[in-house]
């Protein structure tokens, strides 16, 4: 906890963003917000209430905590490419933080079959490897032999068998036979589907419209060319990350029985709302 009494530290008496300010004031404070964000949400995936978990989670809780831990992680490289200024490459990871956002916050709501379905759902690609011929094609080498192994002890670790997946089946291997779009719509969030994880697929899926906004340059005589040089990331890469990712950390906070925390997270999402509002008034004037 004392990471967190440091970096609460950093902001005692330190001026909050405000509407008027500069967009360069606004873009050095939030550098270091998002850089900080990153690292509250990492303790806050080390933090167990022993009483609860006087060792580690269980599978019922284990699956929240696995996604918990990787928007951590991407949050820390989003931030790092914020800061050099790299808006492409900010682009793909915002749309697997969000995911997984999405997802932990479906979990957090599901009962322990549910979330028993979804683990089993990850398992489809894996449970192909019994369906193989052992001295075959890539299972015949040493490497397609280690691959197998290691494949069955993560079965047996869970207590499960090729025949455990008939419900994951008929799911169409969908976690609780649910879309992505559906997760959105559960949460009530569908009204920003297009806007964040629709645009957001443009980034991994070698989207035509993805070039034109990053990797291309339309000449006035119409024809395109190479646009090599990296665009800058603003505010707007980051902050509606943290609207999808914050409530997924309060959820687990109240999950695990760790309530103390949850204030850390208000204080998140109260200020990273100032900042947006911030800087989006220096655009107001142009929006006409």
């Amino acid at each position: 906890m004392d990471e967190l009494t440091d970096i609460f530290a950093k902001y005692d008496g330190r001026p909050m963003p405000k509407v008027g300010d500069p967009l360069e004031n606004l873009h050095e404070f939030s550098k270091a917000f998002f850089a900080d964000v990153a690292e509250i949400y990492d303790v806050i995936t080390r933090v167990k209430n022993v009483e609860r978990n006087p060792t580690g989670f269980s599978l019922d809780d284990a699956p929240i905590l696995g996604l918990l831990v990787k928007i951590s992680k991407l949050l820390r490289e989003i931030v790092k490419y914020y800061v050099s200024g790299d808006a492409n490459i900010v682009s793909y990871l915002d749309r697997q933080a969000m995911e997984a956002a999405v997802v932990a916050r479906t979990l957090l709501a599901s009962s322990a079959e549910e979330i028993a379905n979804y683990r089993k759902s990850s398992f489809r690609e894996r449970l192909k490897i019994f369906e193989t011929e052992e001295e075959t094609g890539f299972f015949k080498t040493k490497a397609g032999k280690r691959l197998k192994a290691s494949t069955i002890r993560q079965f047996e670790e869970e207590g499960l068998t090729p025949s455990s997946f008939e419900l994951e089946k008929k799911l169409k291997w969908k976690f609780g036979g649910k879309s992505v779009r559906d997760m959105y719509e559960s949460l009530g969030m569908d009204a920003l589907y297009g806007a964040t994880y629709g645009f957001g697929s443009e980034s991994i899926h070698a989207s035509w419209g993805h070039s034109k906004n990053f990797d291309l340059v339309r000449n006035k005589d119409g024809t395109y060319a190479a646009y090599p040089i990296e665009m800058p990331a603003d505010i707007r890469f980051v902050g509606p990350v943290l609207i999808f990712c914050n409530p997924a950390y309060i959820g687990w906070c109240h999950r695990v029985g760790l309530p103390e925390l949850v204030g850390h997270l208000n204080w998140i999402e109260g200020l990273n709302r100032r900042l947006f509002e911030a800087f989006d008034a220096v655009y107001h004037p142009q929006d006409g």
